[in-house]
């Protein structure tokens, strides 16, 4: 099992440009409630990364770590959480309207050879991703598992 999502490339090079060993913590809107409960069961899980606006391909990997829901500005855990983000993301806070997951991940890096979304299947219906899919997040089969 594994997550896709997609980020800035800026954000995707910055976090690929950091020790690995970092973790590093960014926001999304969708609440990624399975995620949640399968890094509870499972641990670290890969994501595979595509920046905003790339043609189909999935372009960076890292190792998805945590995942915090509803984190509530101001709280002592939300502000732990974003005192791990970048610093290029350092000035978004939560955002208006606010986040609904923080995600944390490390040793993201730039895929030499990077493939296209189609590659990767839906654990949900079994079916590949669309070259243009353009939701927040998906739990996919690893790479690993494709093979």
């Amino acid at each position: 099992m594994a997550v896709f999502s997609r980020n800035h490339r800026e954000y995707l090079d910055d976090a690929a440009t950091t020790d690995p060993s970092t973790p590093i913590v960014f926001r999304a809107q969708k609440r990624w409630t399975t995620v949640e409960l399968e890094i509870g069961r499972r641990g670290v899980l890969p994501i595979y990364l595509s920046a905003v606006g790339a043609a189909g391909q999935v372009e960076y990997e890292a190792e998805l770590c945590n995942v915090l829901l509803d984190p509530i500005a101001g709280s002592p855990e939300a502000d732990e959480w974003l005192a791990r983000v970048l610093p290029s993301t350092a000035s978004e806070g939560l955002w208006d309207p606010p986040a609904r997951t923080l995600y944390e991940m490390r040793a993201c890096r730039r895929l030499k050879e990077p493939f296209p979304l189609t590659r990767l299947v839906k654990l949900s219906d079994g079916k590949p991703i669309s070259a243009d899919y353009g939701y927040s997040y998906v739990v996919v089969r690893a790479i690993d598992d494709l093979e």
